[in-house]
């Protein structure tokens, strides 16, 4: 069994010196069928090389993209925290001034409504911030945007409709000699409030200071971006 077993391997291996014998003494039409085989593998062949090749291109392709998207993400990233720390919606910090605005401690005088913080002293003193060059304000811990509102409901003030109490702490990020010259002009918006009790505003400046995000709503039900001109 063994012998004979291995007779039959003999005659069934075929290699690269025994398979053109063979194709010779094969019938004609087994001739014709193998050639056409032989011409399919070849063009198979060629076929799947020329995909592999595309493949390969496509991928050096893909990777250059992802090499020069990757930077593009990079400077768009920078780019939206740069807007986002402009428009106040990221927490920022740097150095600046301090203000604190507070009721006097003084006994009531005549006009004692002139003894007490109001609206408009906050408004003014953070107006002249920007005007000196602050680079970002926040009134006891709320960041002051393009939509801050300041107002007064009776003996209270409100910062984004959410009341606060003196102390008033007007903290702004920026060059502190500059908005401190400029909010002790003489008759600057801090002479009159001085003029009643001096020691109701404080100026300090600070090495390093951290202001808040902005945390109200910035949903729009009007405003929208204009399409691009076509």
């Amino acid at each position: 069994m063994c012998l004979i077993l291995g007779v039959m391997l003999r005659l069934a291996w075929v290699t690269e010196q025994t398979r053109s014998a063979r194709f010779a003494i094969a019938a004609p039409q087994l001739q014709a069928r193998v050639g056409a085989g032989s011409l399919d593998l070849q063009e198979e062949a060629k076929k799947l090389s020329e995909e592999v090749q595309h493949l390969r291109a496509e991928n050096t392709k893909m990777e250059s993209s992802i090499s020069t998207q990757t930077g593009s993400t990079k400077v768009l990233n920078e780019q939206l925290q740069e807007t986002k720390a402009f428009a106040g919606l990221t927490e920022v910090e740097g150095p600046g001034l301090m203000v604190t605005l507070r009721d006097s401690s003084k006994a009531p005088m005549a006009f004692q409504n002139e003894q007490i913080i109001h609206d408009g002293d906050v408004l003014r003193v953070v107006n002249e911030l920007w005007n000196a060059g602050a680079e970002a304000v926040a009134v006891n811990g709320h960041r002051v945007v393009t939509t801050t509102s300041v107002r007064c409901v009776g003996s209270t003030i409100l910062i984004n409709n959410t009341p606060i109490a003196s102390p008033v702490a007007i903290r702004a990020i920026g060059e502190a000699d500059t908005m401190q010259g400029a909010l002790n002009l003489p008759g600057g918006v801090l002479a009159e409030i001085r003029s009643i009790d001096p020691s109701m505003v404080q100026l300090t400046p600070v090495k390093a200071m951290r202001l808040p995000a902005f945390s109200g709503s910035t949903t729009h039900r009007l405003l929208k971006v204009p399409a691009p001109p076509k």
